[in-house]
């Protein structure tokens, strides 16, 4: 009785760390968006806010992924928690082309050096919550119910 309680209130703490996460990333789309918004009023050249659009996007599907692995953790679902660890490989595979693209395309200044390493430090952090979401849910790890 006492191992299935552990065993629980460890999921549920996972599932908590990947809510935090989630919110991160929400915070990183939102400051993609007022990018965006900046580049689109002339405030900010695309050499300053391209890689922080990037990022943007890139955080708003790591929100999706992370919420994704929360939920497979909660409800034991093994499929859900590696296909969200494939998810999160093809975003990463995407950040660094989106980045190639945009800094062959536009340039790069002083604040684009700071997004690319905020977009790279997102999307390899995303790897975080849905390998830990992909381990716990294997069949060794399962959750007990009680």
């Amino acid at each position: 009785m006492m191992a299935a309680r552990t065993a629980h209130s460890g999921t549920t703490l996972l599932a908590v760390v990947g809510i935090v996460a989630a919110l991160a990333d929400g915070v990183l789309a939102a400051i993609g968006a007022t990018s965006w918004q900046s580049y689109r009023s002339g405030a900010l050249t695309v050499e300053q806010t391209g890689p922080f659009m990037v990022m943007g996007a890139s955080a708003a599907v790591g929100a999706v992924l992370a919420l994704l692995a929360m939920i497979a953790l909660l409800r034991g679902g093994r499929g859900l928690a590696r296909a969200t660890l494939r998810l999160t490989w093809l975003r990463l595979g995407a950040v660094f082309i989106a980045l190639v693209a945009v800094t062959l395309i536009a340039g790069i200044s002083a604040a684009g050096v700071f997004g690319v390493t905020l977009a790279v430090g997102d999307a390899l952090g995303g790897f975080v919550v849905t390998g830990v979401a992909a381990r716990r849910t294997t069949v060794g790890h399962q959750p007990r119910r009680t």
